[in-house]
């Protein structure tokens, strides 16, 4: 098993399986903005599509993808800009994959509904292949026995980088050991929100959650723009 980090994404290369896994996207969430009251313009998408233009540039084409759950944003029902972004995002994925696999998250109660629209693309609440689960990760799912390496999202991890001309918070990759098992934490694809500090109380009630201690897992950084991905050392060991 071959597992390497390509900007926002993992790629898991099993049993002569390429499998990208790409972290929670949140689709619609300019629409929920402006249904609040907030005015903003709807430019993700197209931003999302260039980022994922980069990352097919060098991975090319794949066996397998698998989001990792809230690949929608709004709770209480579909709202029109998730209806066309949700079918635009999987006609765009494949044409890169043979396979569309979409892990369920807590934001995807009615993704069933837009997902029944395309053939070929599944939807569960876990996904195991070759030893590898992949969850959402808001809680905790039990994924049998044989499983080498677990693969979560939802949590979007993050980290901050400040010295004395400027603080910048980056989305980062959690990569630690658990019962034997690999855990990965993977953040999110989402650019809407870089994320929760992974040396904040609030983070640490996750691990808590899953039973993980944190601080022994390493923390890779994501480049703000590239796909370079960069090992910061310990969780625990990370100056404030």
């Amino acid at each position: 098993m071959e597992i390497s980090y390509v900007g926002k994404c993992l790629l898991v290369n099993v049993d002569g399986r390429r499998i990208l896994v790409v972290g929670d996207l949140h689709l619609g969430y300019e629409e929920s903005l402006n249904r609040s009251g907030v005015l903003v313009g709807r430019g993700m998408f197209d931003e999302m599509i260039g980022e994922f233009d980069l990352i097919f540039s060098k991975v090319g084409r794949v066996d397998e993808i698998v989001l990792l759950g809230d690949v929608k944003h709004f709770f209480g029902g579909v709202i029109k800009q998730e209806w066309n972004d949700v079918l635009r995002v999987f006609d765009y994925f494949s044409k890169w994959c043979d396979k569309i696999m979409v892990v369920k998250g807590n934001h995807d109660i009615f993704l069933p509904g837009i997902v029944r629209q395309r053939k070929g693309i599944e939807l569960a609440e876990k996904y195991i292949v070759s030893g590898v689960c992949f969850v959402h990760g808001d809680r905790k799912i039990w994924c049998g026995g044989g499983v080498e390496v677990l693969v979560l999202g939802h949590w979007h991890p993050a980290v901050v980088v400040e010295d004395k001309v400027r603080r910048e918070k980056y989305k980062c990759f959690l990569v630690g050991d658990w019962k034997g098992r690999k855990v990965i934490i993977v953040p999110s694809f989402f650019s809407g929100f870089e994320g929760t500090e992974v040396r904040d109380g609030n983070f640490s009630e996750f691990g808590k959650k899953w039973g993980f201690d944190l601080r022994k897992f390493d923390v890779k950084v994501v480049s703000s723009g590239g796909l370079e991905v960069l090992d910061f050392g310990k969780l625990g060991k990370l100056d404030y």
